[in-house]
C-alpha cells in the first residue's frame, strides 16, 4: 500500500494518484546504506573546567587555540578527519569516506602524537595540560553511493 503525502490515505500499490484527493503518489525508496569499519578517536583534556576557573581567559584562549590547531593537524597527518570539537575534546574518525586496513593503527599513532605534542605545548607555558585518549573500532552504517 502507498500512503498519500497530502491526505495520508492508503492507495493500492501501483496507483499513480491518491484515490481520495488525487495527489500524485510516489513509492518511497529508502536511501541505500552500507556497512563500513570506522575507528573513532576521542581526546579529552583532564581537569579543563578547573583550569578554566583558575586562569584568565585571555591566557587560556591562545593555548587552547594552539591545542585545537595542533590536534587537527596530527589527526589529518595520520589520515583521519576531525568530526567535531566538543568543549575541550577532539572527536576524530579514521576510515571515512574509505576504510583502510590500518585505520586502527593510524588512530593509535595519532593519539600518541597528540599526547606528546600537548606536553611540548605545555613547555611554553606555566599551565599544565594532560589529555586522555580513547580509541574504538566498529561497524557503522554510512550512506551509499546512490544516497
Amino acid at each position: 500500500m502507498l500512503i498519500c503525502p497530502s491526505c495520508s490515505t492508503e492507495s493500492p500499490d501501483g496507483a499513480k494518484y491518491c484515490h481520495e484527493c488525487a495527489s500524485p503518489l510516489q513509492a518511497t525508496v529508502a536511501p541505500r546504506e552500507i556497512r563500513n569499519v570506522v575507528t573513532a578517536l576521542f581526546c579529552d583534556l583532564v581537569g579543563s573546567t578547573a583550569i578554566a576557573e583558575t586562569h584568565d581567559p585571555e591566557v587560556l584562549r591562545p593555548l587552547f587555540d594552539r591545542y585545537f590547531t595542533e590536534m587537527r593537524s596530527i589527526v589529518e597527518r595520520h589520515g583521519g578527519r576531525v568530526e567535531k570539537f566538543i568543549g575541550d575534546a577532539v572527536v576524530a574518525l579514521f576510515g571515512l569516506p574509505a576504510a583502510h586496513e590500518d585505520d586502527g593503527l593510524r588512530a593509535v599513532r595519532a593519539g600518541l602524537e597528540m599526547q606528546e605534542r600537548l606536553r611540548e605545548l605545555c613547555e611554553t607555558t606555566s599551565i599544565r595540560l594532560e589529555a586522555r585518549v580513547g580509541i574504538t573500532t566498529g561497524e557503522v552504517l554510512v550512506p551509499g553511493d546512490d544516497a
